[in-house]
């Protein structure tokens, strides 16, 4: 019996013993169960990063930067990159207050004043452009950029029916010739900002909106005002008769008339000729002063300088006279949008 007695006593101590060990490891598992789930997590790195989104009707832009101790300039850097990434899938340039400039298309327009119509269009605004989320990766900030196309070709489309509108309501039937110019010039500004519109929806691969049949009339007015403008050709010595047929055929080629009859400016030409022989090559320069002339009050005045060679001192001449005609085409150009737009 007390050897029984002992052998229990013996299991009591071991049960004893191992209890407080017991409760020890559960108090450690515990603990770091606790400690684990209470450290920061790393954050998930988004998948644009690495892939650049895809969907229907959006376009989207990845750009990043490095923080070199300045975080808003690190976040602006890479901001301005993923609009420029976006821009090149829409196959424009855009500029930092988010406005675009199209690619320059192959050709040129031959018409000195369309030319200059055109460059006093102001860009356009590239509107829904947002930056749709932003992460950070230790020293490298990211930028998704995100364009919907849907809701810009809408927003084009309404911005050209405003346009029609605007056409639509410029008279070209005043009294004046000049005010009728002045219609018609601003007929083809508000012509070329719709032009620049329907080339945007061409990018953004959507149809063009096509002029409706009363703005297609209204337009061919304003052209047959300004081809109705007539200029006479006045050069100081009978001498020039050469330059003033080049500067004849300038204009003409421009789609003006030259007439003597009632002419509604007149063009006056001076030139002075240098011709200069250097080792076999015949150089031809001249000094050009005009003026414009309308109803006897001179409107404007320019002058150039021109310099052409060839191994022929009449080759070099005419060379010379073909780069006068074409500069005076441009001041013609410059002067009418400038005093009647």
């Amino acid at each position: 019996m007390v050897r029984r007695k002992f052998k229990n006593i013996k299991n009591v101590h071991a049960l004893v013993s191992k209890a407080p060990l017991a409760a020890c490891l559960s108090l450690l598992m515990l603990s770091g169960c606790q400690s684990t789930s209470s450290s920061k997590s790393e954050p998930v790195i988004p998948a644009w990063i690495t892939q650049t989104p895809s969907a229907p009707n959006i376009v989207y832009g990845v750009g990043q930067a490095q923080n070199y101790g300045d975080l808003q300039q690190a976040k602006n850097t890479a901001i301005e990159s993923a609009r420029v990434a976006l821009a090149k899938q829409l196959n424009v340039v855009i500029t930092a207050d988010t406005r675009i400039v199209q690619q320059a298309s192959n050709g040129t327009s031959k018409f000195k004043l369309n030319e200059l119509i055109r460059s006093q269009v102001p860009d356009l605004k590239l509107q829904g452009l947002r930056i749709s989320e932003e992460f950070q990766q230790g020293n490298t900030i990211y930028a998704l950029a995100e364009f919907n196309k849907t809701n810009a070709i809408m927003q084009t489309e309404l911005e050209i029916s405003g346009v029609d509108n605007q056409i639509s309501g410029v008279s070209l039937t005043q009294p004046t010739k000049t005010q009728r110019l002045k219609s018609a010039l601003r007929v083809k500004k508000l012509l070329a900002e719709r032009i620049q519109k329907n080339e945007f929806l061409s990018m953004l691969q959507s149809q063009q909106v096509l002029l409706s049949e009363s703005v297609f009339y209204k337009v061919k007015q304003a052209e047959e005002v300004i081809a109705g403008l007539s200029f006479n050709l006045e050069v100081t010595s009978e001498k020039e008769s050469n330059l003033r047929d080049h500067l004849a055929k300038a204009l003409t080629d421009q789609g003006l008339k030259v007439s003597t009859f009632k002419p509604d400016f007149t063009i006056k030409i001076r030139t002075d000729w240098q011709n200069i022989n250097q080792d076999s090559t015949h150089y031809s320069v001249a000094q050009t002063f005009v003026s414009i002339v309308e109803n006897g009050e001179e409107r404007a005045h320019f002058n150039s300088k021109v310099k052409a060679a060839s191994s022929y001192q009449s080759m070099a001449k005419n060379k010379a006279m073909d780069k006068i005609a074409d500069n005076l085409a441009e001041q013609i150009a410059e002067f009418i949008s400038s005093s009647y737009m």
